[in-house]
């Protein structure tokens, strides 16, 4: 599948067009519903579709079932059920007399959009009215099973094999429409891949997709780890690049895959690409609201851009999804220190030590914006365990407020001769 675009208004006045479609059109009667991502000459089942070209008197595609049936019977000691049999063949892929049909119109709606090999194609929805005579080829079945279930299936068994769709009535799914329709489907109806194939068999039908999204991550993994540790910036740009084309394979893949659009968004943002970042950050935000790293990550991004009160709400979000992260705590104490609320940093960059003693940025952090408050014996005791951590506080120090000179100056305040030494270069 492909990566799924972000819904214009447009397409979403559109969207609500077709449900309304569907919904209007069979209101007055019954229906079943059937999803085809392309249009057919013919409604058909597999089975039909194999012997279509055979046209002599006499055919019966009924006779070639039962045969299969007959052969199946053998490998199925567990049920003597024909229809229970015939309905597990065709949801491992077999061929059989039957037409897959849907009581939900929303499970047809993604049938009818979900194939990539047909996404440039006009789908559509076919509505079958349950005329009487339809009753008596409508076969539900008696033991459903994981997948049956979810897809909401009933089979239709036409003596012939197929419907012509003259006789149908047919709702047009616009091929450039298919993907935001899935997306619409998976945020307000739950329905994605996943739930629709719910079962070991849709695994292994899709594993070499899975295989092959999760094959491009990590090779987009590897080079974000490649660039941030090369030292010459082109080599950086040229790596986060390719990690960001590498994330982007896996999400036309798999759009749900894990992480995808977070860890591509730290590509763009290492890469410079702020906006772009953030858009991924929102995506994976929207895939999942309980998790707590993009909140973070869109967090720093907003902090590094000087936007306080965003960053803040992010931060907090952060650990709202997470309250065991210390990293969430110490930069949401960070923008606190930003915004000159040093009282609430201190808090935030305690609760970060408190959950892992051994964070370094946070004593260095602490002892920062205790320097504020003239709490000079804590101040002078978290800088040097920030020391002793191998953190180059000083460098901070400078980086931040320019000269001592200056940090004295702005806080009128005298730094103590032990501490102005533990911020002095050689």
């Amino acid at each position: 599948m492909t990566q799924h675009p972000k819904t214009s208004n447009r397409q979403l006045s559109d969207i609500r067009s077709i449900i309304s479609q569907i919904e209007e059109k069979s209101a007055d009667e019954d229906y079943i519903y059937r999803g085809e991502p392309e249009h057919y000459e013919k409604i058909s089942s597999n089975l039909y579709r194999q012997y279509a070209e055979i046209e002599v008197d006499g055919f019966n595609i009924e006779i070639v079932q039962g045969e299969i049936l007959a052969e199946a019977e053998a490998y199925s000691p567990e049920t003597d059920d024909p229809l229970d049999i015939l309905t597990q063949i065709q949801h491992y892929g077999g061929k059989t007399n039957l037409i897959d049909f849907t009581t939900d119109y929303l499970v047809a709606l993604f049938f009818a959009c979900d194939s990539s090999e047909s996404l440039k194609k006009d789908g559509r929805v076919i509505l079958l009215p349950k005329t009487e005579e339809l009753t008596n080829w409508i076969e539900e079945p008696r033991n459903p099973r994981h997948r049956v279930i979810a897809q909401k299936s009933v089979f239709v068994q036409h003596p012939k094999g197929f419907f012509n769709p003259d006789d149908l009535i047919i709702v047009n799914i616009p091929a450039d429409l298919k993907l935001s329709l899935l997306e619409h489907l998976q945020k307000y109806h739950d329905l994605s891949t996943n739930k629709i194939y719910n079962d070991l068999h849709g695994f292994i039908t899709n594993q070499s997709i899975h295989e092959s999204a999760y094959t491009e991550f990590h090779r987009g993994l590897s080079y974000h780890i490649k660039g941030d540790q090369a030292e010459n910036p082109e080599e950086k740009q040229e790596a986060y690049q390719k990690a960001i084309l590498h994330y982007t394979k896996a999400l036309e893949l798999k759009p749900d895959i894990p992480e995808g659009y977070n860890n591509r968004g730290n590509a763009y943002r290492d890469k410079g690409e702020i906006d772009k970042a953030i858009k991924d950050y929102n995506m994976a935000i929207e895939s999942d609201s309980h998790d707590a790293v993009p909140y973070n990550n869109r967090g720093v991004v907003y902090l590094n851009d000087s936007e306080l009160d965003k960053a803040i709400r992010d931060f907090s979000k952060s650990i709202e999804c997470d309250p065991e992260d210390a990293n969430a705590y110490n930069n949401l104490g960070v923008a606190y220190f930003e915004k000159g609320d040093i009282d609430k940093a201190i808090k935030e960059y305690s609760v970060a030590i408190e959950l892992n003693p051994e964070y370094a940025d946070a004593y260095r952090n602490r002892g920062m914006a205790l320097l504020h408050l003239k709490e000079w014996e804590k101040a002078k005791e978290d800088l040097a365990i920030a020391l002793e951590m191998r953190i180059d506080i000083v460098t901070l120090f400078y980086r931040t407020y320019e000269s001592m000179a200056k940090f004295e100056k702005e806080n009128d305040v005298k730094l103590p001769e032990d501490i102005a030494a533990m911020l002095t270069t050689e």
